[in-house]
């Protein structure tokens, strides 16, 4: 990510607005408060249609605890392991924690917070993004 986060997602937002119909946004706070409402949004921007009785399975297929489950599954497998090996890797990378909006309070202090909020309206301040981290 040359230039760091904060230009990485100007870039991208801006890419996206641009491309409206090639680039679709989606944040995983309101992919995991409102699943049905962001998959009908996903269905119509690459024009599926007749997709809601296929919805609920969707979200379930593809929830947090779902997904989390297959990756462990992935992680036992003999191919997989053999190319970690291959790159000289121990462990295969984590990639889930929680899945829990918010969670990022765990992580970050009350300072580190505030200077990430001073930091994120200057980098940010001419990017119109509704944001929600938490």
């Amino acid at each position: 990510m040359n230039g760091g986060w904060f230009n990485y997602n100007r870039v991208f937002i801006r890419e996206a607005r641009t491309r409206k119909d090639q680039i679709i946004m989606i944040q995983y706070e309101r992919l995991k408060r409102n699943t049905i409402d962001e998959l009908k949004r996903l269905a119509d921007f690459l024009g599926i249609n007749d997709v809601d009785p296929l919805l609920q399975e969707i979200a379930e297929k593809c929830s947090f605890k779902n997904l989390q489950a297959a990756d462990k599954t992935v992680r036992n497998d003999a191919a997989l392991s053999e190319i970690m090996r291959a790159m000289h890797l121990k462990e295969h990378p984590e990639i889930y924690r929680k899945g829990e909006i918010g969670d990022w309070k765990n992580y970050f202090t009350v300072a580190m917070s505030e200077t990430f909020d001073k930091i994120y309206a200057d980098k940010m301040k001419d990017i119109e993004l509704d944001i929600e981290f938490d």
